[in-house]
């Protein structure tokens, strides 16, 4: 028929076309004498999970592994933004004709280190505090990296002073509500 807009129906058996059998298989009704689930590869979702399983997803969820894996993480991009850093330094462009490229990798080598320790160490010590501080709260949120914010902050500007803490504390936190502001947007 010219002016019929239904769709063309498949045959998948004699008994039903494809969507006659789709809406069977959504409603969970059995289909050619066997029971057919709504969706079998969500599965997953129903099923109490194994010991493994548990294992792995309390592994995974910890304290200790969000530390190591941002110390990690940190580690790595301090060092890469270390490499970037020292390629662009003035310092090291100036004296092109007496610096060889010994010391052009001595120089990217020594940067890239020492920016990877540090982001480390931010990265692990913001990661910590703030798993520490959901746990004990009982609570996710932005209030939780604001005050994370804080006391790395706090504690990295101690080593400068009281004043240097404070600054940093205040700093730090107020970087953490920008940047969690506008990962949960």
């Amino acid at each position: 028929m010219k002016g019929d807009p239904s769709p063309p129906r498949l045959l998948v058996s004699d008994q039903f076309t494809l969507p006659e059998l789709v809406d069977h298989m959504r409603q969970g009704q059995t289909v050619l004498g066997t029971s057919v689930k709504p969706y079998p590869w969500l599965d997953f979702a129903t099923r109490p999970k194994s010991d493994t399983e548990l294992k792995m997803e309390t592994l995974l969820t910890g304290c200790t592994f969000k530390t190591i894996t941002s110390c990690v993480l940190g580690y790595l991009l301090g060092g890469a933004f270390g490499l970037f850093t020292a390629g662009l330094d003035p310092a090291i462009s100036d004296n092109v004709s007496k610096q060889t490229a010994r010391d052009a990798v001595r120089e990217m080598t020594q940067r890239g280190g020492s920016y990877a320790r540090n982001f480390a160490v931010v990265g692990a010590m913001f990661s910590g505090t703030e798993c520490l501080l959901e746990s004990y709260r009982g609570k996710g949120g932005m209030s939780n990296s604001v005050m994370s914010g804080c006391i790395t902050g706090g504690v990295l500007g101690l080593r400068a002073g009281v004043q240097a803490g404070a600054v940093g504390c205040g700093a730090f936190a107020a970087f953490s509500a920008v940047i969690d502001y506008f990962l949960r947007r």
